[in-house]
């Protein structure tokens, strides 16, 4: 299947290339240590009151000026958080205002899988995981249009009725009984399993994206003109 064109007709703001706000700018760094790791788990040697959300998850840091142009492939881990965790107010990607909320559901975009038919993560599609925030309806074709991996795999737009929050992601650090410490980056927190079976142990994990899953999804196409309907920028009342 060929990947959809980038929209640009009809839709606002689409030749723009935004400067989204979820990623880090090159002057910028995602940092995961020093840790202390302790049987209780891990912490900053200077611990900060932003360190920890509500549910006591440890997050990753980022430093430096947020200066330069952004680096799309990394999310602020923050920030992304901010946008995703809570299910009554998402925030678009580009700006970190309100995404577009409709009665068929929040407006997502999402990049098509890699790989072939057999893929794991295709049966679902385009149902299924994200750490992508959702969108504005305003800001959706510009992200269409110059995000790289939608740019590079395809696209589809969405309307989710659903998108419950099941896992946290980041690195794990195991302490081993020599005294080392094994590192997995990509490990996930499944907020849905109990204690008994659940692989990971939230205590060493440094959070660094929030998952949703999008059920009950509708495509919709940006071309079509109802979509922006009365859509303002998520920013413009900032």
């Amino acid at each position: 299947m060929t990947a959809p064109a980038p929209p640009t007709a009809g839709c606002p703001a689409a030749g723009v290339r935004p400067v989204p706000r979820i990623v880090i700018r090159t002057g910028q760094r995602i940092v995961r240590g020093p840790l202390r790791i302790t049987p209780d788990g891990l912490s900053y040697p200077d611990p900060r009151p932003d360190d920890r959300d509500e549910d006591g998850f440890l997050w990753a840091r980022v430093e430096g000026e947020a200066s330069g142009p952004p680096d799309y492939a990394v999310p602020h881990p923050r920030r992304q958080r901010a946008a995703m965790e809570n299910p009554l107010r998402l925030l678009c990607q580009i700006s970190m205002g309100p995404a577009t909320t409709t009665p068929n559901g929040v407006l997502w975009i999402v990049p098509r899988p890699r790989g072939t038919a057999a893929d794991p993560l295709r049966p679902r599609w385009p149902a299924g995981r994200t750490i992508e925030p959702p969108v504005c309806a305003a800001h959706a074709p510009s992200a269409a249009r110059w995000c790289p991996p939608l740019r590079e795999r395809g696209y589809v737009a969405l309307l989710v009725r659903r998108a419950p929050l099941v896992a946290v992601r980041g690195t794990l650090y195991r302490p081993l009984p020599d005294g080392r410490v094994e590192r997995t980056r990509g490990a996930h927190f499944e907020l849905d399993q109990d204690a008994d079976s659940q692989l990971v142990d939230s205590r060493f994990l440094l959070a660094d994206h929030l998952v949703r899953d999008l059920e009950d999804v509708t495509e919709v196409d940006l071309r079509d003109p109802e979509l922006y309907r009365d859509a303002a920028p998520c920013d413009a009342g900032h």
